[in-house]
């Protein structure tokens, strides 16, 4: 029975962590700085690196590419580190 507890709270902390995550891609949708699904660029990627959000711009390269989350990390970790990368302009 406390078997069937723990993969309850797992599940529900699973939907709410879900549910945050979609609301924040919602809200940079509306303020511009997360582009309709299926118009994202690798532009938009390096503009999301610029203003310090590295989380939404892996997950944003990996909607785009189609790629595993250490690809995407690599690759936003090196545009990341290009000089004047991760400075609001």
């Amino acid at each position: 029975m406390m078997v069937l507890y723990i993969v309850v709270a797992v599940a529900v902390a699973a939907l709410a962590l879900n549910a945050m995550s979609r609301r924040r891609t919602d809200d940079l949708r509306q303020t511009g700085f997360y582009p309709p699904p299926g118009q994202g660029s690798d532009a938009d990627v390096e503009r999301l690196v610029t203003l310090g959000r590295k989380i939404d711009a892996i997950k944003l390269y990996r909607e785009i590419h189609g790629s595993d989350l250490k690809t995407a990390k690599d690759v936003v970790d090196r545009m990341a580190a290009k000089p004047g990368a991760g400075r609001t302009p």
